[in-house]
This record gives structure tokens, sequence and C-alpha cells, in this order.
């Protein structure tokens, strides 16, 4: 008997995804899941798809969730990897995921790095102290990992602080959205692996040592870095 392969993945018409045979849920999610282009030079890491397996597997996702009305897989920012932006007057909110650089080993400065270690050690992201700026060394997994585990998580704690001020204006509080994310990514990285696989598997080689600096011969003025003839 020849083999029947069924496809299972969501389909995506004019950007949106379409719901499949959702025999697991009793009602369709209230928020949209867009997917826009990624731009030049750059390239998603999370597929609609993916998130929605994410989301799936965050404690009460539909409570944290209340209020927003689009998640947008958008199509790229150097500056930036989220957003949270809401729409006070409608008291209404849309998650962005920005698409990456190509070039996915991220550069970044000591005081972003410094915040953000925890994430790179338990996602096994290889990088050198050496480097300045500081060069991250994800692999797609690292990544794609990063994005949900702490990026949209991170978005969806601005979200949380901006209910709690029953939809006033964000005022930026990123303390708060840090702390949501690191209290939430203890809980979901044992769950994420168990979905998606050890991030940490099949990292990146570390970076080459750097050489040790050679003494000065004899023969150089050792205040103006020049051969003496």
């Amino acid at each position: 008997m020849p083999r029947i392969v069924r496809r299972t993945s969501t389909k995506v018409i004019n950007g949106v995804v379409s719901p499949k045979n959702r025999e697991d849920v009793s009602e369709p999610r209230p928020y949209e899941i867009i997917r826009e282009p990624a731009g030049r030079g750059f390239r998603h890491v999370v597929s609609a798809r993916q998130l929605e397996q994410f989301i799936s597997i965050i404690p009460e996702a539909d409570q944290l969730l209340q209020g927003v009305e689009k998640i947008v897989l958008s199509g790229g920012s150097e500056k930036v990897y989220g957003w949270h932006r809401d729409l006070w007057r409608r008291k209404v909110a849309t998650i962005e995921l920005c698409a990456w650089t190509k070039a996915i080993w991220a550069p970044m400065s000591i005081r972003y790095f410094r915040q953000h270690q925890p994430y790179m050690d338990a996602l096994g992201v290889t990088f050198s102290l050496e480097e300045k700026p500081i060069r991250c060394r994800f692999t797609m997994a690292q990544a794609r990992a990063f994005s949900l585990l702490h990026v949209f998580m991170h978005e969806l704690g601005h979200h949380q602080d901006w209910k709690h001020r029953r939809g006033g204006r964000m005022k930026g509080l990123e303390a708060y959205a840090d702390d949501f994310a690191l209290r939430y990514f203890d809980l979901l990285l044992p769950l994420y692996r168990k979905k998606f696989g050890d991030p940490a598997a099949n990292a990146a080689p570390p970076p080459p040592a750097p050489k040790p600096a050679q003494p000065l011969g004899k023969d150089w003025d050792r205040m103006n870095f020049t051969r003496v003839i």
C-alpha cells in the first residue's frame, strides 16, 4: 500500500496564518499571527507554526495574551529584536518579533551582553569577551530559542505591565519586562527543550583565541612604535 503523506503545517494566506484542524482547541484564538516578508538582508528565525507551538507551552497563555490583537513576524530590524505596540484608545496591542540579519552572529555591547548572559549560557551560545563588540555566534536553533524564550516573553511582559496600568500609555518600563521574561525562562526552558529540542546541541565553534602581542625588539622606538634605523 502506498504511503500517504498528509500536510500538517498551517497555511499562510495573505500574510495571515489560517487555522488547521484544531482538535485540541475548542474555539479560535482571539489574535492573528501575521508573517511579513523578510526585508532584504534579513531572515525569519521563527515561523508562524513554531510561534503557535511555543504559545501552547506557556502556562495560562490565554490570560497573558488577553488584549493582544496581532502577533506580527515583522520584516526585520538592525536595532531591536521585538516590539510591543499599544493602541491605547482601543485597549488592544500588537507584539512584533523582528526578522534577524542573515548573518545571525549578533554583535552586542558589553552592557547588553551582561544583561542577557544568563540566556546565552543556558542556550549554549558561543562568544568571546575579547571581541569588541562581543559577537554572539548563534545557530539558527539558538536564535529561534532566544527570540521565543526571551524576546517574545519580554514583549509579553510589557503587555502585562500595560494591562495592569489599565491600558494607559507605555512608559518604557524595561525592568518589569526583563524580570517577567527571566522568571518565565526557568519555567519554560525544560518545556521548550521537550517541544523543540535542546538549542545548545550543535553549537557554533568558539572563536579562535587572540594571538599574544609580540614583544618589541631592541631596534624599535617604544614611544613612537617606529623602527630605529
